[in-house]
């Protein structure tokens, strides 16, 4: 038979619990009145200006007029008869191939070379960053000046007895200045990521190399390489993001020219936009969305294949 105290302590219980199960409830409100604004700004500024620019996508809107929906007619002008849209997209995919390789490489070496360097290691660290944390739109402005007809290069070119060279105006190699801007600008920050990554390879493992009679070539292709491997494949997926995003140095150098061969996804985007094509600037951002993101996926996917 149950005593008074056994109910006593049972009841006791129950009141202990009901005060614990208030304590976490109140400290529950508080954490969701924590994130509520960040919430309400996520929403504001971008989950409900994305779901409207999707619902735009199937209008033809200048901004001014009601907007009329056309269904699927912006997507069908994208891949049927959008030539410039072509164009763009190939330029992207060069843009993004050339300054993610050109810009790897050279930070690579660059960190493999600081990293055994001993004095004014942080030097030359911070000189190598230094175009990271400056606008690329001042970055852009000085490499057009060097890249003018009478810029630095044509000016160095014209010393050694050479022709001056349409950096920005020739079709078949502004791309190619483009990308030397954009590597120049964002390789210190590669370079510090794998200087980082360095640090973590053990020092035994190019001991054991050295014994085996590895060279210095031996020892970066047998040992740094692979075990750098996880910094590659993540400088690749967001190299590969930032390349398909390029508008700034297209903006400030080229405007797309010339005869739109530096023309870029982005750019185009944003050409429409100024000419007030709502609707097909919004399909042109969801269609860059979705190439973005299988892209994005087929990166991760071989680099998971390969255990990176």
């Amino acid at each position: 038979m149950m005593s008074f105290r056994n109910l006593d302590y049972i009841g006791k219980g129950k009141s202990m619990n009901k005060q614990g199960v208030l304590k976490r409830a109140r400290k529950g409100i508080a954490g969701y009145l924590f994130i509520l604004f960040p919430l309400a700004l996520l929403l504001t500024f971008n989950i409900i200006p994305m779901l409207f620019g999707f619902g735009m996508s199937f209008t033809e809107w200048n901004g001014i007029q009601p907007a009329k929906f056309i269904g699927l007619d912006n997507y069908k002008k994208i891949f049927t008869n959008d030539s410039v849209f072509n164009t763009a997209f190939l330029n992207t995919i060069k843009f993004s191939i050339t300054s993610v390789v050109g810009g790897i490489t050279i930070a690579f070496i660059l960190a493999i070379l600081i990293d055994r360097i001993t004095r004014f290691q942080a030097f030359f660290r911070v000189s190598y960053f230094l175009p990271v944390v400056t606008p690329m739109v001042v970055v852009a402005l000085i490499w057009t000046l060097i890249y003018q007809d009478k810029g630095l290069l044509n000016y160095i070119l014209s010393i050694v007895g050479l022709d001056s060279v349409g950096w920005l105006t020739d079709r078949k190699i502004a791309m190619y200045s483009v990308v030397v801007t954009s590597i120049w600008q964002g390789m210190g920050f590669s370079m510090i990521i794998f200087l980082a990554a360095l640090q973590g390879i053990p020092n035994h493992l190019y001991e054991a190399a050295k014994m085996d009679g590895a060279n210095f070539f031996q020892q970066v292709r047998h040992v740094t390489i692979p075990g750098l491997k996880n910094t590659f494949a993540f400088l690749a997926v967001y190299g590969t993001i930032g390349g398909f995003q390029v508008f700034d140095q297209i903006y400030v150098m080229t405007g797309g020219g010339p005869v739109n061969s530096t023309q870029t996804i982005v750019y185009w985007i944003y050409s429409n936009f100024k000419q007030l094509n709502l609707g097909y600037s919004s399909a042109l951002s969801y269609v860059f969305f979705m190439i973005l993101l299988i892209i994005s996926i087929i990166q991760l996917k071989i680099f998971q294949k390969n255990n990176y």
